[in-house]
C-alpha cells in the first residue's frame, strides 16, 4: 500500500515537472526568437545605443550629446519636423536615445533609465552626482548582458571611472545596489 502511495506521488510529481518544463520551455523559445530578430535587426543600433551611455559614463553628458547630435543631426531633423540642425535640442536627442533603449533594452535596463531620467531632471541642487553614475553604470552593465549576455560588474565599471573609489564610496554604491534592487521589484522608497 505505502508502495503504491509513493508511486503515485512519484507519477504525480513526474508530470507536475513535465507540464512546467514544456511551459518554461515554450515560454524560453519565444524570448530567444523574439531575441534573435531584434540582435539580427538591429546590430548596429545597439551599438550605439550602449556608446551614448559609455561616453555619459567617461566622458560627460554634455559632450556626448553633442556629438550624438553631429552623428545623427539627419534622424534628429526628421524625427522632430524641423528644418534646421541648429534648432535641434537635448531634448530631441533624449527622446530618440530613449526611444532606441526602450526597443532593444531588457524591461530591467528600461526601469533604471527611468530611474536615470528622473534623478537628470531634478534642480541642481538636488541632483546626487555618485546616484547619476551609479545609474549609468548600472545602465551599461544590463544594457552589456542585454545584447552580448555578458555580465559586467557595476563595481568594476566604477573603479574604471572613479580613481579614488574608497570604502565610503563603495558604501554608498552597495545601498544604491540595494535599493535600486528594491525599487526595480516594485518596493517603493520615499
Amino acid at each position: 500500500m505505502e508502495s503504491n502511495i509513493i508511486t503515485i506521488i512519484q507519477i504525480l510529481v513526474t508530470i507536475i515537472v513535465a507540464f512546467i518544463t514544456a511551459f518554461l520551455t515554450n515560454s524560453n523559445e519565444r524570448k530567444k526568437q523574439t531575441t534573435v530578430f531584434f540582435k539580427q535587426e538591429g546590430i548596429k543600433l545597439q551599438e550605439e545605443i550602449l556608446s551614448f551611455w559609455c561616453s555619459i559614463l567617461f566622458n560627460d553628458f554634455q559632450s556626448t550629446i553633442n556629438k550624438y547630435i553631429k552623428n545623427n543631426y539627419k534622424r534628429i531633423m526628421e524625427e522632430n519636423n524641423i528644418n534646421k540642425p541648429n534648432e535641434i535640442t537635448e531634448t530631441m536627442v533624449i527622446k530618440i536615445v530613449q526611444k532606441d533603449s526602450y526597443m532593444y533594452s531588457s524591461k530591467l535596463t528600461i526601469k533604471y533609465i527611468g530611474n536615470y531620467m528622473q534623478e537628470i531632471y531634478k534642480k541642481k541642487e538636488e541632483q546626487e552626482m555618485m546616484k547619476q553614475i551609479y545609474l549609468v553604470s548600472k545602465i551599461i552593465a544590463n544594457m552589456k548582458y542585454d545584447f552580448t549576455g555578458e555580465k559586467t560588474s557595476v563595481m568594476d565599471l566604477l573603479k574604471i571611472k572613479i580613481n579614488d573609489l574608497d570604502r565610503k564610496k563603495k558604501m554608498k554604491i552597495y545601498w544604491y545596489e540595494i535599493k535600486y534592487f528594491f525599487i526595480s521589484n516594485y518596493v517603493r522608497f520615499n
